[in-house]
């Protein structure tokens, strides 16, 4: 396989909805050995394995994994390799700066992979989140200094690249407002009891939607409530008992086949890929 998809997510939660996607259109797990994976990249990637254990270098909490794809799907009929980076939040531009340059260093050692041999297509995946979706694309643009645009894709000469903002309107929007969209006109009860659930319970006091530092006995500022993923949480729990949202996007039946083909919005997710 010598087409090789790059895929920066902002969590896991992406990885297992377009992991989702692609499961329906003929991807499957790649599951080889980094000893047995595809060359180059199985000796890039337990390289960085073997430096983890050089911890005289690295300060503790620093955790350069992200270099190492979270998922590995391929489909067979495109020869198509696909890399899921968990870039682990948004404001990451340094380190998705590195995995970019740690791919595109590839094609400029000397070797029997040339750049005729590996064609590389880059994918990033964000939130709108509170702003208009041109607003992140314009972001993603200065970080790369091209000229992407959503849902459509740019080649170059040796790289393909491409863009998808999750969101609900022109106002912004996030993964959840797609996936409750998905998951609730076959569940509408379960849904609903959820969000009742959750407004009936609403912690009035801000400072317990924050982190809380049992050390001093005081809390963080940030807040870490948001009222869409703990929807799916609740009604997650009903299959998958303690399990995280990234588990029940993956492995519910919330999100079906069905819906999936009959979604536009994956439709134009899944064209990024073939």
């Amino acid at each position: 396989m010598n087409n090789i998809t790059i895929v920066f997510c902002e969590g896991m939660h992406d990885i297992n909805f377009l992991s989702k996607i692609l499961y329906v259109h003929n991807y499957k797990d790649y599951k080889k050995k980094l000893k047995e994976f595809q060359e180059p990249l199985g000796n890039l990637f337990l390289n960085i394995f073997k430096e983890q254990k050089d911890l005289e270098a690295r300060k503790i909490g620093f955790n350069p994994i992200y270099k190492v794809p979270s998922l590995a799907l391929f489909n067979e009929k495109n020869e198509e390799l696909v890399l899921f980076h968990n870039m682990g939040g948004d404001n990451r531009s340094s380190e998705r700066k590195k995995v970019l340059d740690m791919y595109q260093n590839l094609l400029s050692e000397e070797d029997d992979f040339s750049p005729s041999n590996l064609n590389f297509k880059f994918l990033y995946f964000f939130d709108a989140d509170d702003s208009p979706k041109e607003n992140r694309i314009a972001d993603l643009n200065t970080e790369l200094e091209l000229t992407l645009e959503h849902l459509t894709i740019l080649e170059q000469e040796n790289y393909t690249w491409g863009c998808y903002i999750f969101h609900k309107d022109n106002d912004g929007g996030c993964l959840e407002d797609i996936l409750l969209d998905l998951m609730k006109p076959s569940n509408e009860t379960i849904f609903d009891n959820a969000k009742v659930f959750i407004s009936q319970n609403t912690l009035t006091e801000p400072n317990r939607k924050c982190e809380y530092k049992p050390t001093d006995g005081t809390y963080k500022t940030q807040q870490k409530f948001r009222d869409k993923k703990s929807i799916i949480s609740v009604a997650g729990q009903l299959q998958f008992s303690g399990m995280a949202n990234a588990v029940i996007i993956g492995k519910s039946d919330y999100i079906t086949k069905a819906d999936i083909e009959n979604s536009p919005i994956c439709q134009d997710i899944i064209k990024l890929f073939t």
